[in-house]
């Protein structure tokens, strides 16, 4: 699944997600991936996603949604491993190219909470 197709998988989901966009979801992976712990693919799937995020359903939509989620994931991963530098987190853009770095910041700090007091 691309990243717009998740896009519009997350603008979709009835009830909403704790994300609610790519960007938001790129915050809160970076969160998962850079903190001070390790955490459980189960726990934050089922924290950033809700119901959504069960990882279980085999051939359906959801599914190939939570491999999108999962390609980010080691995407972010791996880029931060290895060039860190070059990393670019996905910030959503007004039409007018204005970039809007909140909902990213939002991902991140609601992947914090997971692990709060470590951090």
């Amino acid at each position: 699944m691309t990243l717009e197709e998740l896009e519009d998988w997350i603008d979709h989901l009835d009830p909403p997600p704790r994300v609610d966009g790519v960007s938001m979801l790129d915050g809160y992976l970076a969160a998962v991936i850079i903190g001070p712990c390790s955490i459980s693919p189960y726990e934050w799937m089922d924290h950033m996603l809700g119901s959504h995020g069960d990882i279980r359903m085999e051939g359906t939509k959801q599914t190939a949604a939570i491999m999108g989620v999962v390609d980010r994931f080691n995407e972010v991963s791996e880029g931060l491993t290895t060039a860190p530098e070059r990393y670019a987190p996905i910030f959503e853009r007004t039409d007018d190219e204005t970039v809007l770095a909140g909902p990213w910041c939002m991902g991140f700090l609601a992947a914090l909470k997971l692990r709060r007091d470590a951090w």
